[in-house]
């Protein structure tokens, strides 16, 4: 299961720096994973600090840090 969710986090990022920041539904669809998978490789960008999250109106959305 780790190396899984270690591919799914590198098909995420090339997925978020080749469209840019997109919601998690989005970034599920693009990557060809359900959410629960790309919610897990998500939690590994971001505790290796390379994502970055936004809130409007009630909508998140994920992004490569800066």
């Amino acid at each position: 299961m780790k190396n899984r969710i270690g591919e799914t986090a590198g098909r995420v990022w090339r997925t978020l720096a080749e469209n840019g920041e997109l919601s998690i539904a989005r970034l599920s669809k693009l990557v060809g994973e359900k959410e629960g998978a790309v919610l897990m490789a998500i939690g590994w960008l971001a505790r290796e600090d390379k994502v970055e999250f936004h809130e409007e109106s009630g909508k998140m959305t994920v992004g490569i840090k800066d």
